[in-house]
């Protein structure tokens, strides 16, 4: 397990391993076995948080909490999670997106004062392993134990996220992803919403990305292959969905993630030469898959979304092999304060799509925070019901467009500027927005 902890200016990195933890844990317990009176009040201490934790969760219903009190006293942190990967051949992806709610964080403080009524402002950031449900399950409970914790960004993966959410609800905190982008996730969790999302969903990317292959490419045939991972199965049914809805003729084929060897893929879709060749999953797949087809003979578009738009992953392997690529949902031209920014705090600059989503996440949850935070003495009392409507509610000018939140939670809007959906062309070893 790995944590990291960016707190102040400085944004220090601090990594506690599951060794130390572990160590931690042996001398607690050797103190505890010393003292049979330590675990008679450990015993009535454990009833009282257990009686607390009920009055506090809707149990009648088994749904997600109407809202819980967090108290923070004098002096300590407000804490905003980040749920992404940090490792693994994710790791890019969840890096920039913990960089890009640092930004966020930044510029927030920048427009309005460092502290929230007297508590600084800190970001933890857990592993969630992407679209590992285990992973990902495991990095919500650390979230929803952290002292401190009053909201989170994230999770960054549609089969993380999936899994995770309940965890989150049932304890009564609000999410707001920059990425997760599967259809259904919003309309499907349990009420009240807890999860919100400052990006696209699938079902509007499939359908931009079927837009230009036809009204751009003139496509009458294409070949859709996903990861068989939910983002990608997902975003793959909406792009052929919205393909064969204007008659054009789709092969879809799946492949296993992990794979390395695309060679017969790649010698079917060549000799059947589609029009365009449209893959929905991640890297390295997707990057592995457009250098099997160029060595297979194929020469048709190809095109991608979000989780392939990697400078890193995609273009940096080989920036010959990945120009004239089409990709919806990609991170394009930044803003200029984000670069800026980024410089400053990060010391890089982004090269995944999600960064400003990450950094609206962020500054929506802070200006959410200081609407309904009170000060009682110095100790800042926060209701996460209340903090739940006012996410809900917020109209917020972002660095993505114009942000609201349908009934769902679910980013509003009907085209591509309103939800954050730009679309790019690699040109020149670099995404450029079209």
């Amino acid at each position: 397990m790995t944590l990291t902890r960016f707190t102040g200016g400085a944004w220090q990195l601090r990594l506690i391993t599951l060794l130390s933890m572990v160590a931690m844990l042996a001398i607690v317990a050797s103190a505890c076995g010393d003292d049979d009176d330590d675990d008679d009040d450990a015993d009535v201490a454990t009833e009282e948080e257990e009686t607390a934790t009920e009055e506090a969760a809707d149990d009648d219903t088994g749904e997600a909490t109407a809202g819980v009190e967090i108290r923070i006293p004098a002096g300590e942190p407000i804490i905003i999670g980040a749920s992404v990967p940090l490792t693994g051949p994710d790791a890019g992806l969840g890096i920039d997106s913990r960089d890009g709610a640092i930004v966020g964080i930044e510029q927030w403080k920048a427009d309005n004062e460092d502290q929230i009524l007297g508590h600084d402002i800190e970001l933890v950031a857990e592993d969630d392993g992407c679209s590992d449900a285990a992973i990902a399950t495991a990095a919500a409970e650390r979230l929803v134990d952290q002292a401190g914790l009053v909201a989170l960004v994230g999770p960054l993966c549609s089969g993380g996220a999936q899994a995770a959410i309940p965890i989150y609800q049932e304890a009564g905190f609000v999410m707001i992803s920059g990425s997760a982008t599967r259809t259904d996730l919003a309309e499907t969790q349990p009420q009240p919403v807890f999860f919100f999302r400052a990006v696209f969903r699938n079902a509007d990317e499939g359908v931009v990305q079927a837009r230009y292959a036809i009204d751009v490419e003139g496509a009458t045939t294409a070949y859709v292959v996903d990861d068989t991972e939910p983002y990608g199965e997902d975003l793959a049914d909406a792009a052929q969905e919205a393909l064969e809805a204007e008659n054009v003729t789709v092969t879809r084929e799946k492949i296993e993630r992990g794979t390395t060897d695309f060679s017969a893929l790649a010698s079917r879709a060549a000799a059947d030469n589609p029009d365009v060749f449209i893959f929905e999953g991640f890297n390295p797949e997707g990057q592995l898959i457009l250098a099997a087809l160029r060595a297979a003979g194929y020469e048709g578009l190809f095109m991608s979304g979000d989780g392939v738009a990697s400078v890193a992953d995609f273009i940096t392997p080989d920036p010959e092999l990945a120009e004239g690529a089409y990709f919806a949902g990609c991170g394009g031209d930044y803003p200029e304060e984000i670069l800026t920014l980024y410089d400053e705090f990060i010391g890089n600059e982004p090269s995944t799509p999600f960064v400003a989503h990450y950094a609206d996440a962020s500054r929506i949850l802070l200006t959410a925070i200081a609407e309904v935070a009170v000060d009682e003495g110095g100790e800042l009392v926060i209701n996460t019901g209340e903090l739940r409507d006012a996410v809900a509610a917020i109209e917020f000018d972002g660095f993505t467009g114009p942000i609201t939140f349908a009934e769902t939670g679910d980013r509003a809007g009907a085209v591509g500027e309103e939800l954050g959906l730009p679309e790019c062309l690699v040109e020149d070893g670099a995404f450029v927005t079209l």
